[in-house]
């Protein structure tokens, strides 16, 4: 334990002394944690913030520098434009996971303590020389026993503690700045750490990126132009893969061949219809499709993807609800993507749908008008995501993932032809998943499911209700109010006392200026009653009313 917290606290101090060797001291100094730095990085600091004009470069800097949990954060944060300045986000996008490679001996003595035998045992060759280093993982070739040319992905050693440690100091720092500022609260920090942990937990276990790449290669078992490599399960576990050698062109390396235009658009009609299959159709799609994760065979044709360490997943009500939403993009039609949005999202009860709806509006209409020019599909999912949050909408995190890899194909399918439009490419698959839909036999099963569930729940209405009068009678019912549910009723609370200290007000009045005539009409002849009382008791007793009256209808809550 005490172990635990010392590599804890060191780890702070580095990350600490990395933030002030980048010029950002500062922000340590605003959220609290100024006082792990060192004597010597105190004094270095500089706890005033730099050029904003290098800011997204020394962030992305920062950010590579400090390793895989802190790079992952910064690619969520590079498709979270609602709330990141643009020219950080233009940075973030480029960040890079290339590390120094680890010593061959240490990868050797990894796979002998994985595979419990000498490496000699399990590869008729191993190549000592690395393919790829990355924060994460480094990429052997090799040979198998039994003949098979092979990619070996090795874990880096002591990998796992460090990430969990950077997590846990996420945690911490999401928590130190969601107490400080309101923004980080209506952002939800800490939930986003939550969901960058969850991620990259799933991207440590090697045994679940097989599974992942066995379902890739199901979707396209029968599409002889896209290959996935084979995984061989005897030779990984949850950190070893070991995966069939492909060949193939980087995407981004398109330009340096000699391929011909034709085939080029042949290339990113492959690569777009590939993934609106993956989205629209299967559901499950590959989440980190940049360029070194896509290669290209010139000589059998073939789109190969790898590497799905990420992986997005989509149910059967988001797949309807994101095809209506690029169906109404393609179709300009801002009322079916309003209501696909709010289908497939938590929507605040207290929404302004008016604004909603005009912000919408306005987008696609730039999209309307950028149509002719080529437009940017996943840019434009992109700012309606950010819409949508703008407004307090909670999509779910499966879309900003769809988001980001829509962006990062679109990349790749400019950099391979600046000419293509994505949507005019998209927009005959979509058509074809949207006829697919009204199909009579396929809407008559949804029909049937719709009519199963609604079924069940009437069945089950009576023992909610049983379920809750036994909670009512034990005094165990308990109800949630979201805090705009509270300042509604706080609000109503103050109409309704307003009211009632009007018509208090209203019969105090009444009874002082009774009073003074009263006393007017029956009163002796003394020297008060010679006094024009009546008057000044008017006066003043009316002007405290009128202030009362005031006070409570600029409070805007009568």
């Amino acid at each position: 334990m005490l172990t635990d917290r010392l590599r804890r606290l060191n780890r702070y101090r580095e990350i600490a002394s990395t933030f002030v060797k980048y010029g950002f001291g500062y922000v340590l100094e605003e959220v609290g944690l100024f006082h792990v730095l060192s004597l010597k990085d105190r004094i270095a600091a500089d706890v005033k913030s730099g050029n904003t004009k290098e800011a997204g470069y020394r962030i992305r800097c920062m950010l590579e520098e400090l390793g895989p949990a802190f790079i992952k954060l910064g690619q969520l944060l590079s498709i979270r434009s609602d709330m990141v300045p643009e020219e950080i986000v233009k940075e973030l996008e480029l960040l890079q996971d290339q590390v120094p490679p680890v010593p061959v001996d240490e990868i050797k003595e990894k796979l002998h303590h994985e595979f419990g035998r000498p490496v000699e045992d399990v590869f008729r060759y191993f190549n000592e020389d690395y393919v790829a280093a990355a924060s994460i993982g480094q990429v052997h070739e090799a040979l198998l026993v039994t003949g098979e040319s092979v990619m070996v992905k090795v874990q880096r050693p002591g990998i796992i503690r460090t990430v969990h440690t950077d997590l846990e100091i996420l945690r911490d720092i999401a928590r130190l700045i969601e107490q400080r500022y309101e923004w980080a609260q209506y952002y939800n920090i800490t939930d986003m750490v939550e969901e960058l942990s969850e991620s990259i937990r799933r991207e440590l276990d090697y045994t679940e990126e097989a599974r992942n790449t066995d379902m890739v290669q199901m979707q396209f078992e029968d599409c002889d132009s896209i290959k996935v490599p084979v995984v061989f399960h005897d030779f990984s576990t949850p950190q070893i893969l070991t995966m069939e050698k492909v060949e193939g062109i980087k995407l981004n390396e398109l330009n340096r061949t000699m391929i011909q235009d034709e085939e080029r658009r042949r290339i990113a009609e492959l690569l777009v219809s590939a993934f609106i299959t993956q989205i629209l159709r299967e559901g499950f799609f590959h989440g980190d499709p940049h360029p070194g994760n896509i290669l290209y065979n010139p000589e059998a044709q073939q789109l190969i993807f790898i590497d799905f360490g990420q992986v997005g997943r989509l149910s059967a009500s988001l797949r309807y609800d994101t095809a209506s939403m690029m169906m109404g993009i393609m179709q300009e039609d801002t009322h079916r993507i309003v209501k696909s949005i709010y289908s497939m999202a938590y929507v605040p009860s207290d929404i302004d749908d008016q604004h909603f709806y005009d912000r919408v509006d306005g987008i696609r209409k730039t999209v309307e008008r950028s149509s002719k020019e080529g437009l940017s599909l996943g840019i434009t999912v992109k700012e309606l995501f950010a819409a949508a949050q703008e407004h307090r909408i909670i999509l779910p995190k499966e879309m900003t993932m769809m988001g980001k890899a829509l962006i990062t194909i679109e990349g790749i399918i400019s950099e391979i032809d600046p000419s293509l439009d994505m949507i005019e490419l998209a927009r005959p698959y979509g058509e074809q998943i949207m006829r697919e839909r009204y199909d009579p036999i396929k809407m008559g099963k949804r029909l049937w499911n719709q009519a199963e569930d609604l079924t069940d729940t009437i069945t089950n209405i009576p023992n909610q209700v049983e379920n809750v009068l036994d909670q009512a009678s034990k005094g165990d019912l308990k109800f949630e109010i979201s805090l705009s549910e509270i300042n509604r009723i706080l609000h109503k609370f103050d109409r309704i006392s307003n009211q009632v200290s009007f018509s208090l007000t209203l019969l105090a009045f009444s009874i002082v200026v009774l009073g003074l005539i009263v006393g007017a009409t029956f009163g002796n002849n003394t020297i008060l009653t010679s006094v024009p009382a009546i008057e000044v008791g008017f006066i003043i007793a009316f002007g405290m009313f009128l202030w009362i009256i005031y006070s409570i209808l600029k409070s805007g809550r009568f």
